[in-house]
């Protein structure tokens, strides 16, 4: 069986864990059966195939989380492989008892399947709630729609009404995997976003206005280094002065799959940083519309920055039309000649 790496893994390991913490027991009169017996998904039977699952014996002793790492396996596969075993047990039991010949042995052999299926969904819950994820105060407001977050994510967190990230706070790992389209690398998601929310990477701290424009392009430059390849490459040469044509001639794609691909790196650049970017963005432009030049130009983002372009990687012309994609309000404000 594949054994994960990595902190993203061991979040994962520590979710399947305590969803299904039990080891499987099989009773002996069962261990040779073969799983054909039994109906199930073709996904279950798939991952089961394999991890060499050929008898239910195989199962003996294995937790259900241990089969979170095959391909293909999410919660809901998960959650049926639990339930497959919970039946295995309850049809043994139930024959054993019926064997005795008695309507109240009978009797109790059908409650039992219920009694053990309500413990097992009280354990589920015990688990999830010890699970839960844990908010601060000081990143609660931080919204969804100002956080760098995948499409998955975004469709997860819409489907439960959740708007800001304290939105999260008590829910359980568990709960989450349940919802449509959420799988281990979704939590794993909001684990790596409530860390580095805790971390400050998202604060809008206190800073004065002549220090905004250093500050917006450190930023910048810092999130198209975590950009993909393609998507930095492209947006490296717009913002170069290279029309969509001419990058798609130059790496053999069509125009408007370059201009999809520049779209999709300049969205992710804004929310990089969650609300700061938006922030330094409208401090720029309000500088702007109070200083004398009516238009940004290079030579005047030069004389904003001052001793910080030292630190700067691409030249102030890059930087002018890198501004004037992610804001049109300033791009309006930008002569036709620096574009």
């Amino acid at each position: 069986m594949p054994v994960p790496h990595g902190k993203c893994a061991d979040r994962m390991a520590g979710f399947a864990f305590s969803c299904f913490p039990k080891k499987i027991d099989i009773p002996v009169a069962l261990q040779n059966q073969s799983f054909d017996a039994y109906q199930t998904s073709a996904r279950l039977a798939h991952v089961l195939r394999r991890s060499g699952i050929r008898v239910l014996g195989d199962l003996q002793g294995r937790k259900v989380g241990d089969f979170a790492w095959q391909k293909n396996c999410g919660f809901n596969t998960l959650h049926e492989l639990d339930s497959l075993v919970r039946r295995i047990q309850s049809l043994a039991e139930n024959v054993s008892r019926a064997g005795n010949g008695t309507n109240r042995r009978r009797a109790c052999c059908a409650a039992a399947p219920r009694s053990r299926l309500g413990k097992t969904h009280a354990l589920h819950r015990k688990a999830g709630t010890e699970d839960s994820f844990s908010i601060p105060k000081s990143v609660c407001k931080l919204q969804f729609d100002e956080l760098p977050i995948t499409r998955r994510l975004a469709g997860v967190v819409r489907s439960i009404g959740a708007r800001t990230l304290g939105d999260l706070n008590g829910l359980s790992a568990c709960e989450l995997l349940q919802c449509k389209n959420c799988y281990w690398h979704t939590v794993a998601e909001i684990e790596q976003l409530i860390e580095r929310a805790i971390a400050g990477e998202f604060d809008v701290l206190p800073i004065e206005e002549f220090e905004a424009a250093a500050e917006l392009l450190t930023l910048l430059e810092q999130g198209m280094a975590k950009l993909s390849h393609r998507e930095n490459q492209f947006l490296l040469a717009r913002i170069r002065g290279l029309t969509f044509a001419e990058i798609g001639q130059r790496f053999g794609f069509t125009r408007a799959r370059v201009h999809q691909v520049t779209a999709n790196a300049l969205h992710a650049l804004r929310k990089t940083w969650g609300p700061r970017v938006p922030c330094l963005l409208n401090m720029v432009r309000h500088r702007l519309s109070l200083s004398n030049a009516s238009e940004l130009t290079p030579a005047l983002l030069e004389q904003w920055v001052g001793e910080s372009s030292k630190c700067l990687r691409l030249p102030r012309q890059a930087h002018v039309r890198l501004i004037a994609e992610l804001d049109t309000d300033i791009l309006l404000s930008t002569k036709r000649e620096f574009l």
